[in-house]
């Protein structure tokens, strides 16, 4: 194997491939990046066993071959180098880095156990708008579960059966769901649970003004193709619990106001909250919401009142300060509207400029303490 690139070109590509390698691991092997000298292109590979990342891009390449090389001690020495054209030349077992003042020679691990990596036929991929895709992502992967024992609740379930698609994501204390107008991909595919860790990954490499995205629904995987980048990762069996039945049908308390305002009150207040719960309570009474929380074990109590357009009677809520921030930040208007019903049942926030049958959160109220 023989071929030289730029010093940037390779450490970009390097770091992008890099997000998918385990810092820890019980298979050695997952530490190493799986490189393939092609016909003028240089195909680099790296994977968790759940999601694998392959970056092929032009290379200048004077002979073919495979090499397994450790990820972090590669990247680490291609970084601190000076710009300039790097030399990589050597066997499936030992690899030479020749650089203008000097050299490193690595020794390479065996790419018989390098991991099968998915098979990717692009002829079945089907586009989509990556804008799209990514506000759908940014919008839900926050609310998945990391709980273990309910794994469909760790990924983000997408829907394409219908005239709109949709993505969810819950862990049981709040909920996001965000729907699209389905043109592309309408019935392509059973409803499926993706790992966040994946999706997470695609606004990295794809700005909101990309173009589009080529997807590939496989059996028990999807792949992403994003040009010289392609994530493949594993799907997350179900099935994904009804979500539908927790969104509740109706309300007869309605508060609107400033997002900010809102949000910068819920952060300051809840820095006296319990460090378990993170508790603050909503108190709404005619036009102003009062925020407060009191903690017994630091001798603190906090309450900030704000300004709002409420309609219904007075009610007092608990909250998880945390879950509220998190909600308020995948908003983009000035203004959030909150239905209520009762100090139990499911607050539904949406935007008033977009309908809340395209984007809505829900949060589980807290039992407040007496």
């Amino acid at each position: 194997m023989k071929f030289n690139l730029s010093k940037s070109r390779l450490a970009g590509y390097l770091q992008s491939v890099l997000q998918v390698v385990p810092s820890k691991s019980t298979l050695p092997i997952l530490s190493n990046i799986l490189f393939e000298a092609l016909e003028e292109k240089l195909k680099i590979s790296a994977t968790d066993l759940e999601v694998s990342i392959t970056a092929t891009f032009d290379c200048n390449v004077s002979k073919k071959g495979v090499a397994v090389l450790p990820a972090r001690i590669l990247f680490d020495i291609i970084k601190e180098l000076p710009e300039s054209e790097v030399s990589f030349e050597g066997t499936p077992t030992r690899m030479e880095i020749k650089v203008p003042n000097g050299s490193y020679k690595i020794a390479c691990a065996s790419s018989d156990d390098f991991p099968k990596l998915p098979t990717v036929n692009l002829k079945k991929q089907i586009k989509m708008d990556g804008a799209d895709l990514v506000q759908m992502i940014k919008r839900t992967t926050f609310a998945c579960s990391f709980d273990e024992t309910r794994p469909a609740l760790n990924g983000v379930l997408w829907s394409t059966k219908g005239e709109m698609m949709n993505m969810v994501a819950t862990d049981g204390h709040r909920l996001a769901k965000v729907s699209l107008e389905n043109k592309k991909l309408k019935g392509v595919s059973d409803d499926i649970i993706i790992p966040p860790k994946v999706l997470n990954i695609i606004p990295k490499f794809i700005s909101e003004s990309n173009g589009e995205i080529g997807i590939i629904f496989g059996e028990n995987n999807i792949i992403f193709n994003l040009d010289d980048i392609i994530l493949t990762s594993r799907l997350i069996e179900g099935p994904y619990p009804n979500y539908e039945q927790v969104i509740p049908a109706e309300s007869n308390k309605k508060m609107t106001i400033s997002k900010n305002e809102l949000s910068g009150a819920v952060r300051r207040v809840s820095i006296l909250s319990n460090s378990l719960t993170h508790q603050v309570k909503f108190s709404l009474k005619n036009n102003t919401l009062s925020i407060s929380t009191t903690n017994a074990d630091v001798g603190g109590e906090g309450v900030e009142a704000i300004s709002c357009d409420y309609v219904g009677d007075a009610i007092e809520l608990g909250y998880n300060a945390n879950y509220i921030s998190d909600i308020l930040g995948k908003f983009e208007d000035e203004e959030i509207v909150m239905e209520l019903l009762n100090p139990v049942s499911a607050g539904v926030m949406y935007s008033p400029n977009v309908p809340k049958d395209q984007f809505l959160c829900l949060i589980m109220p807290l039992r407040l303490a007496d």
